[in-house]
């Protein structure tokens, strides 16, 4: 399993998974329980469970959620659950829109699910000085990667952290690199532009809009995270 979307409404018994699990409450309140704590949740809240974590949801009534389940470990590096709350329901639309496409290709899904947990942690609250940084790098790198000048080492430096320091906390609470983080949130782009345009956007306009200004380069990238070269993937679409 890549990822899998689902909605549920009735309540879940105590289990746990080998993956990551994204539940979007869309409707009603209910109690997210783990083995140590016990949440309120409401519309448009949003849990992120890690692997292995013992979970329940439960609520008197018939409600709904959304079920994303999936490979999130590149992207998340969580120990125990969040709950985020989102108010403006931006992260609910992104869950319905995602769960209106299961069905399509198996690709596309994958890049709706990757962009929206991208989303998501930017939303991860994270209160101490050092993650309050982290998480403006996070914006800064989510919101300009498409920037063929975007420079890294000015981002880090910004923070006030030294650069080595503010790096190797990035990947403690990412749980990879700014350079990965970087690479990961292009080539995600650029399969969602492959899987929407098909031939009527050449890949050397892909690589352009992904901040890549060499192609070579660009190729070399795309194939060391998806295994294919941009051409493969664009034929197997």
């Amino acid at each position: 399993m890549k990822f899998s979307v689902n909605i549920i409404k009735e309540s879940s018994p105590p289990h746990k998974h080998s993956y990551y699990e994204i539940i979007v409450y869309t409707n009603a309140n209910a109690l997210f329980r783990t083995e140590d704590s016990e949440r309120g949740v409401s519309k448009g809240d949003i849990i992120i469970v890690p692997p292995d974590t013992v979970h329940s949801s439960y609520c008197e009534n018939e409600y709904e959620r959304i079920y994303i389940n999936g490979e999130f470990s590149q992207i998340f590096n969580l120990t125990k659950p969040v709950i985020i709350n989102d108010s403006s329901e931006e992260g609910l639309l992104l869950a319905k829109t995602i769960y209106k496409n299961r069905f399509a290709n198996d690709d596309y899904v994958a890049a709706l699910c990757n962009a929206f947990a991208h989303f998501l942690l930017q939303s991860i609250n994270m209160d101490d000085t050092i993650s309050v940084a982290i998480k403006e790098i996070i914006n800064e790198l989510t919101e300009n990667f498409h920037n063929p000048d975007l420079n890294l080492s000015y981002t880090l430096q910004k923070s006030g952290y030294a650069e080595d320091y503010i790096r190797s906390q990035f990947k403690r609470v990412t749980g990879k690199s700014p350079v990965e983080f970087l690479t990961d949130v292009r080539i995600s782009h650029a399969c969602f532009l492959i899987d929407t345009y098909k031939s009527a956007l050449p890949l050397s306009s892909v690589a352009e809009k992904c901040g890549y200004t060499d192609y070579v380069y660009f190729s070399r990238r795309f194939k060391q995270k998806t295994g294919v070269s941009p051409q493969h993937y664009k034929n197997l679409n």
